[in-house]
């Protein structure tokens, strides 16, 4: 029963594959099981409601396009037979005060018992030549740290195999500070790169970005 039901779940990551016209297509490796099968994934979209983040100069701002690619990997995980919760699932806060809101996404992460925790984000910087997805996790976190290197690993294979950006650990994220499971925070490109911008607000784009943090999840577990 188990293994039709993964050789179903192969079938639709094929058509979601094709619908969305990837250049590439990519597979999975067909466990007897799926691995993400009742794994409690939390999925945090960076900020939103007042808080827009990166400003757009050619389309959404970020807090929009975080949704949208954290509501592309929710759609790939639950396909899985993966529990997906979400932090927030439209441009509304838990709270009006943002650092309560910030601190609400971590108690809410924490409660539920997540397996992992996945912050969806977007980079800038001063100078517009930057770009590169990157994933960042935990100090002192082994766990964190193979959840990050396996996800920057899927990111560099799938958007661009001469990124040479790795997976580091930081300490200056709230979230990661104060989440009690393996966090990562992904900042999936460069809102100041003109080129990387573009892509970012192309929706073939952003299942991609979802596809590759999926494979990462599915090698972790």
């Amino acid at each position: 029963m188990v293994f039709k039901r993964w050789m179903m779940f192969l079938l639709i990551v094929s058509l979601i594959v094709g619908l969305y016209s990837f250049k590439k297509v990519y597979y999975i490796a067909a466990f007897k099981t799926v691995p993400i099968m009742n794994k409690v994934v939390v999925i945090d979209a960076g900020h939103g409601g007042p808080d827009p983040g990166k400003p757009g100069k050619y389309g959404k701002d970020e807090d929009e396009l975080n949704l949208e690619i954290a509501q592309k990997l929710r759609e790939l995980i639950e396909e899985s037979g993966g529990i997906v919760v979400m932090t927030r699932e439209d441009d509304t806060l838990s709270d009006s005060s943002l650092s309560k809101d910030l601190k609400n996404r971590v108690v809410k992460a924490n409660e539920v018992i997540a397996d992992v925790l996945i912050s969806i984000h977007l980079n800038s910087f001063s100078q517009s030549k930057y770009k590169g997805a990157q994933v960042f996790y935990q100090n002192n976190s082994e766990k964190g740290k193979l959840l990050a290197e396996l996800i920057q690993q899927e990111l560099r294979n799938t958007l661009d195999p001469d990124n040479d950006r790795m997976a580091k650990s930081s300490n200056s994220y709230y979230l990661l500070r104060n989440a009690k499971m393996p966090a990562v925070i992904v900042e999936c490109g460069f809102m100041s790169n003109p080129e990387e911008e573009k892509l970012l607000n192309d929706e073939n784009y952003q299942y991609k970005i979802a596809w590759a943090i999926y494979k990462g999840l599915i090698h972790y577990f």
